[in-house]
C-alpha cells in the first residue's frame, strides 16, 4: 500500500539543533523506510530576532526554513506568536502559514495523509487543514497537550473539537490514550503505541568498562537520571532522597546528566542548592550534557535508572535505559506505569516525594534483576516496529487512495 504522508510537528530536528523533538523524528523516519511511504515534513516555527541574550530566541531565529534532515525534506514557515498570550490561540496563529506551506507543497507532492504530532497545538491546526484540504488527519497525544492543556477552557475547547474530527488517534501512553478519549476520541480511532528505541545503539556493555571510560567509581552503587535540568525532571526530588538511602546504602552515588534547562525554565541553581543545603557534594555528581553517542555508556554504567518525573509520555531516556538492560525506578506518570513491572523491569514510587522514592530504590536495591530479561523484553521495541503499528492503524481506519 502506498501513501504520502505531510508531517506536521513544531518540534522536529534540524541540523542547528538536531535534538529537538528527535523521538518525532525518529518514528517519522522509521516509517519512511516503509516501502511504498513517501513522507514531507511542515515545522511551523514562530518567528523570532537573534538575540544571543535569549536562547529561546535564538534558536529559532537560527532554523532554516527549509532543509534536508537525515534525507527527510523539512519545511519550516514562520508566524507571529506573542510571548505569554500567544499559547492561548497558538493553533490559529500557526494555520495561515502552514495553509499555505501546505498548499504549495501538495503542488509536487501530492500528500494523502495528515500526521500531527501533539493534540496541540499542531493536532487541533492540523485537523483544521484536514478539513480545509479534505485530507484525514492522524493526531498523536505525547504529553501535557493531553495531560494539561484540556483542562484550560480555550485550549480545551479546540482540543476536543480536534480529538471529535480525527480520524486517527495515538496515545504513546494508555494515560494520554485514555484522556484522548476522556476529550471526545471515539475509542474504536484510539490506540496506544510508544515510542520506540534504538536497540543497536542502546544495547548492554561492560559495566565495569564503561565506568572506566567515564571515570565512575568500580565499587560504588550507581544512581543515574537523564534529562535537562528542568523542575519536571525531578532531580531534586531523587537528591532530597539520598540522606534516607544512605542510611541503608551509604555507597550510593548519584550522577545527573544534562544541561541547564532548554526547553522549559532552568532549574540547575535550585538543583545546586538542594546538593549544597544536604552537604552532598560528594555523593552527587552533576555531569552536564553528554552526546547521544555516549548515553549508551552512562545507562551501562548504572545499577538503576531513576525518572522522578512530575510528567511525562512515552520517556525515551527510560525505554533507552531498560534496552541497555538496566532496571529503572520512577514516578507514577505516562509511559512509567506501562513500561515497568515490580521485579521483572523496575519499580514505580507511591508518588512523587523523597520519601516515596527512597522507599523504592531500597527496594530496587533488594532485587535480584535478570539485567538480560530486561533487554529480551526491550528488544521488540525498535522503531521500525513502532513504525509498523502506526502504520496498520493508520491504514486500518483510513486506507489509502494513492495510486
Amino acid at each position: 500500500m502506498k501513501r504520502r504522508i505531510l508531517v506536521v510537528s513544531s518540534a522536529f530536528p534540524s541540523n542547528v539543533d538536531p535534538s529537538r523533538g528527535i523521538f518525532v523524528f525518529h518514528r517519522v523516519n522509521a516509517i519512511a523506510q516503509i516501502p511504498g511511504v513517501s513522507v514531507r515534513v511542515i515545522s511551523p516555527t514562530p518567528w523570532a530576532p537573534s538575540i544571543r541574550s535569549v536562547p529561546k530566541f535564538s534558536r529559532f531565529s537560527q532554523l532554516p526554513a527549509k532543509e534536508v534532515f537525515q534525507g527527510i525534506p523539512v519545511y519550516r514557515p514562520r508566524y507571529l506568536l506573542p510571548p505569554k498570550i500567544g499559547g492561548y490561540v497558538h493553533p490559529r496563529l500557526m494555520y495561515g502559514s502552514l495553509l499555505r506551506a501546505a498548499t504549495k507543497i501538495r503542488k509536487e507532492f501530492d500528500f494523502d495523509l495528515l500526521d500531527a504530532h501533539w493534540v496541540y497545538p499542531c493536532g487541533v491546526a492540523a485537523t483544521r487543514l484536514s478539513r480545509q484540504l479534505n485530507v484525514p488527519v492522524c493526531v498523536t497525544g505525547r504529553g501535557e497537550d493531553m495531560m494539561r492543556f484540556p483542562s484550560y477552557p480555550l485550549k480545551g475547547r479546540s482540543i476536543r473539537w480536534a480529538l471529535r474530527n480525527a480520524e486517527v488517534a495515538i496515545g504513546v501512553s494508555q494515560e494520554i490514550s485514555q484522556a484522548m478519549v476522556d476529550n471526545g476520541a471515539s475509542v474504536d480511532r484510539v490506540m496506544t503505541i510508544a515510542n520506540g528505541v534504538d536497540i543497536d545503539r542502546f544495547r548492554p556493555l561492560s559495566k565495569q568498562t564503561c565506568r572506566e571510560r567515564l571515570g565512575l567509581p568500580a565499587d560504588r552503587r550507581i544512581l543515574l537520571t537523564v534529562g535537562d535540568q528542568l523542575e519536571l525532571k525531578g532531580f531534586h526530588v531523587v537528591i532530597s532522597a539520598l540522606p534516607k538511602i544512605l542510611e541503608q546504602h551509604p555507597d550510593v552515588v548519584y550522577v545527573g546528566v544534562g544541561g541547564p534547562g532548554r526547553h522549559g525554565r532552568d532549574f540547575s541553581k535550585q538543583i545546586r542548592e538542594t546538593i549544597s543545603q544536604l552537604r552532598l557534594e560528594d555523593q552527587v555528581r552533576m555531569v552536564g550534557a553528554q552526546s547521544h553517542d555516549e548515553l549508551v555508556h552512562w545507562y551501562n554504567s548504572a545499577d538503576l535508572y531513576v525518572m522522578a518525573s512530575s510528567r511525562e509520555g512515552s520517556p525515551n531516556v527510560l525505554l533507552e535505559a531498560l534496552a541497555c538492560g538496566t532496571p529503572a525506578v520512577a514516578t507514577p506518570v505516562g509511559g512509567a506505569n506501562d513500561e515497568l513491572v515490580v521485579g521483572r523491569t523496575g519499580v514505580i514510587m507511591s508518588q512523587r516525594t523523597p520519601d516515596a522514592a527512597a522507599e523504592a530504590i531500597c527496594q530496587a536495591f533488594s532485587t535480584k534483576w535478570d539485567c538480560s530479561s530486561i533487554r529480551r523484553i526491550m528488544e521488540d521495541r525498535s522503531w521500525g516496529d513502532t513504525a509498523n503499528r502506526v502504520m496498520e492503524h493508520i491504514n486500518s481506519l483510513v486506507p489509502s487512495s494513492v495510486n
